[in-house]
């Protein structure tokens, strides 16, 4: 640990934990018992008026739409069914036991309740999740998650991703382990979201944070009890939140408020009050890299970079670093590029908290912090570093304001105005407003849908033959693929397709070495329009096949094929649906398999080498983890709206040559000379990704077309990932998007240690070369789609990094 005085910033190196005690053990226990009590006790049984609920209820108080999955046989195929064929005003209710859960579990369905029979009755188990960066994921909207637990989840736990309305109530996500290293990175985790309440809840053993409110607006944590989590709670990059009557005890950190650079949304605006901050120092076990691997360890309350913020009420007792910190984000030793970035501290007004024996213990920088109060009779409990006045102090507008009792002791690191530490308490001797109620939004009135079709009448829209493709079928989920008749040979689907046109990729996205057959089906009288950088644009009434198989024997290109699953997207009056068809052993027929699956598959590899896995065939609600697009926003500029869109058929994947009837002929122009396609320029004119294989394009070229395929549907603007703030579409520019020197943002346990996406010339110091060769769940990217680890995708992006040059990471 390192502290440079002259330039008013500090270094450090976070305590890595390297093995949880039998004392923490049994502090987690201990904890989980009291926190069972407290929650009975205090809870009110109700959402607090905040009017955020998934169900209908009934004027007598009988609820209405209850979905009920029973323990037993297939558990998890009937719950993952359940989840997929919910309906608005749903409740999908889970009974009392412990169940084993290998696959992730989403819900994309507006106006959900999912609940359990108590987080101590009702526990799902992800100790044995194959796949996934989470194991409850949510992207619709006025969802509301209760009375359940997940444990030992091998990533994040519960994840609200893109929605507006995210209730979760009574909800324990916790790692047996307590605090290990190898714990997910966040227990319960919305992500810009909108209207979130998290009430009445625990989280024990996250990595990084317990509760974890990112890049979101209009915020409720309220009740909750936290526990051997790196940052008990923790608010970044968001507007409007309150934290309140809260147990944070046995964290590193009790409540952290932080405003991170390079990230679409900048926080502002939280009020933390009445709350138990107790105890908060377990060390600190974030794996190496994160931002919260900063938190000395005992540490009740900091606050970095953020503007606005009220700490008042709270009881903040035995933390032994310091019970309130408010920093620049230079204090991290981490530099940044944005230019729009404040990493100043503003507007935060300490006010009538209680302290008792807090700062007895100064650990990391804490300690530092502790010897240049040396001549002081006792360390201050509120300490301000001061680096964003060290050229000129604020405006009374924007002071740090602490009005406590004197005897407290209040400090500031660096006195703006000679340089030196100092306890001159004038220097915070001011108030602000007290910051204004938040006030959830209340969801407009479930609106009662067209009445379901009958199976019966399914399967009348679902009977067709001949040579056409069954078109009237679009809107229905048919229960074979045949039901479509998309193909000449109902048992083929990779030849002679019905009106259909084959297309192939200049680069493919990896799917554990499947060969894929791709085929667009668009209605009579219906035009594509070009893109040059999005998807084609393609008509309602469009269906995109892509059937994955593998080879037996990559070195006899005579070789049997398994044919293994096909997947739809069709494009609906309300959007894209995706649908997963998994084909039958003897390969004659393919079934609709909402919950998804697995099977054994082994081949003979290029290198001559037999191989296997288990391959995954992902649920539907799953597809929106890689389709997903968010196509609106909210006037808080919180997105709140995702639509699957189709990944591959860019023009830049396109511009290739392909054989039609025996000639060949270029994607695109075959499409426009067919009528299909509108708009298409002059081919020269496109930007083509070209194929990452040929060794005859430039490498920089044939690494950002494999970066683009495989991670950029995730890691764009409207993505999955675009929280990341890390975009690689292939049209960017490599230095300013794709990562280069760039810290990451939420990676927990897939950073590896590891400080940047990209080290130029050092692929063995860059994340995405370590995620890529990982199949840990927790680490893997992409998250889905693959079960082994494409060797030529790493060493080609290996290379690639190897031979960039420029300047060092700062």
């Amino acid at each position: 640990m390192q502290i440079r005085l002259k330039n008013t910033k500090f270094e450090w190196t976070s305590m890595m934990m390297k093995h949880f005690t039998t004392t923490q053990q049994t502090a987690s226990g201990i904890f989980l018992a009291v926190a069972l009590t407290l929650l009975t006790a205090c809870s009110d049984g109700n959402s607090g008026g905040s009017g955020l609920s998934g169900a209908a209820g009934n004027d007598d108080g009988s609820e209405d739409n209850i979905v009920r999955v029973e323990a037993g046989e297939n558990f998890q195929s009937r719950l993952l069914e359940a989840l997929i064929s919910a309906q608005p005003g749903d409740i999908v209710e889970i009974p009392e036991g412990v169940f084993n859960l290998t696959s992730a579990l989403s819900l994309d369905v507006d106006s959900v309740t999912i609940r359990g029979q108590g987080h101590d009755k009702t526990i799902l188990d992800f100790g044995g999740q194959l796949s996934g960066g989470e194991s409850v994921l949510v992207t619709s909207n006025n969802v509301t998650l209760e009375d359940f637990a997940v444990i030992d989840a091998p990533s994040d736990g519960v994840k609200f991703k893109l929605s507006n309305g995210a209730t979760m109530r009574g909800l324990r996500v916790e790692w047996t382990c307590g605090a290990c290293e190898e714990n997910g990175a966040y227990a319960i985790y919305p992500v810009q979201t909108e209207n979130v309440l998290i009430e009445d809840s625990i989280a024990i053993g996250a990595s990084d944070a317990g509760i974890y409110v990112g890049q979101s607006n209009k915020i409720i944590v309220r009740r909750n009890q936290v526990s051997l989590n790196v940052a008990g709670i923790e608010i970044e990059n968001s507007t409007n939140s309150e934290v309140y009557d809260n147990r944070a005890e046995n964290n590193t950190g009790g409540i952290l408020v932080f405003d991170l650079p390079n990230l679409p949304i900048e926080g502002e605006r939280t009020r933390v009050f009445n709350n138990e901050i107790i105890n908060n120092n377990t060390p600190n076990f974030a794996p190496e890299g994160n931002i919260v691997g900063i938190v000395p360890s005992g540490t009740g309350v900091l606050i970095m970079a953020f503007s606005d913020v009220e700490v008042t009420g709270n009881n903040i007792v035995g933390n032994q670093s310091t019970a309130i910190v408010v920093v620049d984000y230079a204090i991290s030793g981490e530099t940044t590029d944005d230019a729009n970035y404040d990493g100043t501290p503003r507007r935060v007004y300490i006010h009538d908290n209680t302290y008792d024996n807090n700062a007895y213990d100064p650990q990391d920088l804490a300690d530092t912090i502790a010897q240049l109060f040396a001549g002081e009779e006792e360390l201050p409990q509120v300490v301000y570093d001061g680096l964003g006045e060290s050229e000129g102090l604020f405006t009374d507008a924007d002071r740090i304001c602490v009005d406590e009792d004197p005897s407290i002791g209040r400090g500031v690191l660096f006195s703006p105005i000679d340089g030196l530490p100092s306890v001159d308490q004038s220097f915070f001797d001011c108030a602000h407003a007290s910051l204004p109620e938040v006030v959830l939004d209340t969801p407009e009135t479930i609106i009662e849908g067209e009445r379901p079709l009958t199976a019966e009448e399914i399967a009348a829209l679902c009977s067709a033959d001949g040579d056409a493709v069954n078109f009237a079928a679009l809107e229905v989920d048919c229960p074979k693929l045949a039901g479509y008749n998309l193909f000449a040979d109902s048992s083929n689907p990779t030849a002679q397709a019905n009106e259909g046109i084959f297309y192939d990729l200049t680069t493919p996205l990896f799917s554990d070495y499947t060969e894929k057959y791709r085929v667009i089906f668009i209605p009579e009288g219906k035009q594509v329009a070009y893109s040059s950088t999005e998807t084609l644009d393609f008509p309602i009434g469009t269906i995109i096949a892509k059937t994955f198989a593998m080879p037996r024997d990559f070195l006899n290109a005579a070789a049997e094929e398994i044919v293994i699953e096909t997947r739809l997207l069709l494009h609906r009056n309300d959007g894209w649906k995706a649908l997963p068809y998994i084909w039958n052993e003897d390969m004659t027929e393919a079934s609709l398999t909402l919950a998804g699956g697995t099977r054994e598959i082994s081949w003979i590899h290029s290198d001559g080498q037999s191989r296997s896995t288990e391959y995954i065939v992902p649920d539907a609600n799953s597809c929106k983890t890689c389709h997903g697009v968010t196509r609106a926003e909210t006037g808080s500029g919180v997105n709140t709206e995702t639509v699957n869109m189709p990944i591959g058929p860019k023009a830049r994947f396109l511009n290739r040559d392909n054989l039609y009837a025996g000639e060949t002929l270029n994607q695109l122009s075959y499409l426009e000379q067919k009528g299909l396609l509108a708009g298409l320029p002059a081919l020269q004119d496109i930007v083509t990704a070209p194929d990452w294989k040929d060794t005859s394009e430039p490498l920089e070229s044939r690494a950002k077309a494999y970066i683009d395929m495989n991670c950029a549907h995730c890691h764009s603007p409207g993505g999955f990932a675009s929280n990341s703030a890390l975009f690689m579409e292939y049209w960017r520019d490599v230095d300013t998007a794709y990562g280069v020197c760039k810290t990451p943002v939420a990676a927990g346990a897939g950073s590896g240690g590891l400080s940047y996406t990209i080290v130029r010339g050092d692929p063995d110091a860059s994340i995405m070369v370590y995620r890529m060769d990982s199949n840990d769940s927790d680490v893997a990217m992409p998250e889905v789609g693959r079960t082994v680890i494409h060797t030529e995708g790493v060493a080609l992006v290996s290379e690639w990094i190897a031979s960039l040059s420029g300047p060092p990471c700062q």
